[in-house]
């Protein structure tokens, strides 16, 4: 096309604006003018049109200016459109007339400003870095309308009422796992696009969730199938093994896609088995409570009995002793019986054994200043009694005699020979009944003490004598003794 500027446009004439006379019939004149037109006339018409021209002349330009500037400003704006800013959690591809450009590692833009050609003729597409994808209702049951919580959906679950299977939405979903038992399962996931060429060479960007859930249900259905109730719904194994095969699936088909982590938020059984099931486990934890208790209480019994450093070896050595009795051996016997004593007698016991052995202990030392002093006393009036027996006697009674009326309550009256008979009337001095008084005073508050301390049997370890009977338990045969009082002899 030829440009034609506005400077060489041909002037209008005369004849081109008053035109032609049109011969067509018109209705009878109703008045003349005749123009007289002659050279002078048409100069000075072509002056007069002069500056009209010039001035449209110059309008033209100037528009013809301004839209020559509005076309290139134009053509800018569409090169510099091309340009994107990727944000920082995303990353894609560049395509030129719909072929991505670059190769390998190169096709992949990062963050940042990129500056490319505009669209039709070049791309940018972009896709998120991570996302997360949740599977909510594959294989959870369907409540309806109803917004219930998961405990408040098992405490109204009843096996009247069983599954009904159907589409998302509206049906039951559920797992089918080894042995034909159903388990129900929610989840989320978290991925990245790390090839995004990968990516986008095979699905758009809206296709990613979809993709990411399709793979994680595939992986649930196949990890259920292969797996016990209990197996299934706890431990970890479950968990990994899903994510293992959904990366699998991924990388099968070349997505460029990653999971980075999978959360089973929650794995149960079917609601109204789950409800039956929580009522064994809490008869399991009641038990294990019970048992923790029970083992509580017998290590505080066994500790109150030989305490806790010595218990285990005395538990030992009394075996040893039991088995070597039902050996017969009793020489084996009695070498462990002595075993026991020493161990009994070692630091180490504590509790009740500590307790007797040193109850024991007094004991032998409360004969041995009691009766023992007793005994020393008369083995020394042995050779007396040898040499004289009537004389050592007598000496004995009168010193008993002496013994009894020197007290400080006893009163002592000589009357003289020959008396028919004595009547007397006295009075006791005031010494005696004061000794008399506290002497009573003296006995009650002993009395009271040993009810107190329930010490009927005053001497030391006294129920355990037997009259005719051993009194021991760990005799040499293993025979008799306290406790044992219908196998003695």
């Amino acid at each position: 096309m030829n440009e034609e500027r506005p400077d060489e446009f041909e002037p209008v004439h005369e004849e081109d604006v008053l035109g032609t006379e049109d011969d067509s019939p018109r209705r009878e004149k109703s008045a003349e003018f005749t123009v007289v037109a002659d050279e002078a006339n048409a100069t000075d018409l072509r002056d007069a049109m002069d500056p009209a021209n010039q001035s449209l002349t110059e309008a033209l330009r100037l528009s013809y200016r301004v839209l020559q500037l509005a076309i290139l400003a134009l053509g800018v704006v569409f090169l510099f459109s091309g340009f994107q800013t990727v944000e920082e959690n995303r990353t894609g591809i560049r395509t030129l007339f719909g072929a991505i450009e670059g190769e390998g590692s190169d096709a992949q833009i990062s963050a940042g400003l990129q500056p490319f050609w505009p669209y039709p003729v070049g791309e940018i597409i972009t896709v998120p870095l991570k996302r997360t994808v949740s599977v909510e209702q594959s294989f959870w049951p369907n409540f309806g309308a109803k917004s219930l919580t998961l405990e408040e959906a098992t405490t109204n679950a009843e096996t009247s009422r069983p599954l009904r299977p159907g589409p998302e939405g509206k049906g039951d979903g559920s797992l089918i796992l080894e042995g034909g038992d159903l388990a129900h399962c929610r989840m989320t996931a978290e991925y990245s696009i790390d090839d995004a060429v990968s990516f986008l060479t095979r699905f758009t960007p809206e296709q990613a969730d979809e993709i990411v859930k399709l793979v994680l249900e595939q992986a649930t259905v196949h990890t259920a199938a292969t797996m016990t109730l209990a197996g299934f719904t706890e431990g970890d194994e479950a968990i990994s093994e899903i994510r293992r095969r959904a990366q699998e699936s991924l990388n099968a088909n070349e997505s460029g896609i990653r999971i980075a982590t999978v959360s089973v938020t929650d794995r149960v059984p079917p609601l109204a088995v789950r409800r039956s099931v929580q009522q064994v486990q809490s008869a399991r934890e009641r038990a294990k409570i019970a048992v923790e208790v029970a083992r509580r209480e017998s290590t505080t019994i066994l500790d109150d009995a030989a305490g806790a450093n010595a218990l285990a070896g005395l538990i030992e050595l009394i075996g040893d002793y039991e088995t070597a009795l039902s050996r017969g051996d009793e020489a084996e016997a009695e070498i462990v019986l002595a075993r026991i004593g020493e161990r009994f007698e070692s630091d180490e016991i504590g509790g009740e054994a500590a307790k007797t052995m040193t109850e024991a202990r007094a004991f032998r030392y409360m004969i041995e200043s009691s009766v023992g002093s007793d005994v020393r006393r008369l083995m020394s009036l042995v050779p007396a009694y040898r040499e004289n027996p009537n004389q050592l006697v007598r000496q004995l009674w009168l010193d008993a005699y002496n013994e009894v009326l020197s007290g400080p309550q006893v009163e002592v009256i000589s009357a003289p020979p020959g008396l028919r008979g004595l009547a007397l009337r006295m009075k006791s001095s005031m010494d005696v009944s004061t000794a008399r008084r506290n002497a009573a005073s003296d006995a009650k508050k002993v009395d009271a003490m040993r009810g107190l301390a329930d010490v009927n049997n005053w001497q030391l370890g006294g129920r355990q004598i037997n009259i005719n009977r051993s009194g021991r338990r760990l005799n040499r045969d293993a025979r008799g003794g306290f406790g044992r009082e219908g196998e003695g002899e």
